[in-house]
C-alpha cells in the first residue's frame, strides 16, 4: 500500500512538472517568467500579458518571442524581447509602447 501511495505522489509530482515546463503554453509560461524576473513573486495574474502574446499574430511569431522571454536571465533582458515582438505588430501596438517609454523617460 505505502508503494502505490508512493507511486501514486510521484506520477502526480511528475504530471505538475510535466504540465508547468512543457504542456502549458509558452506565452503563458512566458508571463509568468516575466512576471519572476520582473519580481512580481513568479506567478503573472495580469491579463495585459497573454493579451500582447495573443496580439503578437502567429503561433510561431508568439512563440518566438516567448522562447526570448523564457531564456531571458534579466527583466531587462526579457522586456527587450517583449519590445522585439511589440515591433513585429506595427505601429499601432509599437505607437502605445513607445509613449508608455516615452513616458517613464521624462
Amino acid at each position: 500500500m505505502k508503494k502505490l501511495l508512493l507511486v501514486a505522489v510521484l506520477v502526480g509530482v511528475g504530471g505538475y512538472f510535466a504540465y508547468a515546463k512543457v504542456l502549458k503554453p509558452a506565452p503563458k509560461r512566458a508571463c509568468d517568467r516575466l512576471a519572476e524576473l520582473c519580481g512580481d513573486s513568479g506567478k503573472s495574474d495580469d491579463n495585459s500579458c497573454t493579451e500582447f502574446f495573443d496580439e503578437v499574430g502567429t503561433t510561431e511569431e508568439s512563440s518566438k518571442t516567448a522562447e526570448c522571454v523564457l531564456a531571458a536571465r534579466s527583466c531587462p533582458e526579457a522586456i527587450g524581447c517583449t519590445a522585439g515582438g511589440a515591433v513585429k505588430l506595427g505601429a499601432g501596438f509599437a505607437k502605445g509602447f513607445l509613449d508608455g517609454f516615452q513616458k517613464s523617460v521624462k
